[in-house]
């Protein structure tokens, strides 16, 4: 009977001890979970800040392309960019966002393919009367003619982007973060 005893009690304290080990083991996944996702979200903020810097190199190439290439004087330039500021900001954030629409999920029922394709040709629309909205304003600070001339220069300036950002496959900017 003692030996059954003694086995029985032997029994239970190995159960407890594999009880409190996976407690332990729980304990310890859960903390290198945490971790994970923190190391995760400083990526993340880095990768942000990357694209962010990056952009804004894009845009300084991109006033000093204008500019040199508009010819503008002192007193146009003083009035033409924040006016152009204003309206490429927010063209610039609706390209932004059709792009994500044609960038999102590719198994998509009908049905939510024609809701993006509407929501794309929405936002086509609002950069369209954006840019007429930037002409209205950008007339009386430069001659229609440049105002011809920036749209041909802004293509230009995005083709060479594009051209130069091709022939450095090897140094691509990180995708967007997936959610």
């Amino acid at each position: 009977m003692k030996k059954y005893v003694i086995l029985v009690a032997f029994i239970f304290s190995l159960s407890n001890h594999a009880q409190e080990n996976l407690e332990v083991k729980k304990v310890e996944i859960e903390k290198r979970r945490a971790h994970l996702i923190e190391k995760r979200e400083e990526l993340i903020a880095a990768r942000k800040e990357i694209i962010q810097e990056r952009k804004d190199k894009i845009k300084s190439l991109k006033i000093a392309f204008i500019s040199q290439k508009l010819a503008l004087t002192s007193v146009e330039a003083e009035k033409f960019w924040p006016v152009y500021n204003k309206y490429d900001d927010k063209i610039m954030a609706l390209k932004e966002a059709q792009m994500k629409l044609r960038v999102g999920k590719k198994n998509s029922t009908d049905e939510d393919a024609l809701k993006k394709i509407e929501e794309a040709e929405a936002i086509e629309s609002e950069v369209l009367n954006l840019k007429k909205k930037m002409r209205v304003e950008l007339i009386p600070i430069i001659t229609a003619e440049k105002v011809v001339t920036l749209e041909r220069l802004e293509h230009e300036f995005h083709r060479k982007i594009l051209e130069k950002l091709k022939s450095r496959k090897g140094n691509r900017p990180p995708p967007p973060p997936k959610r």
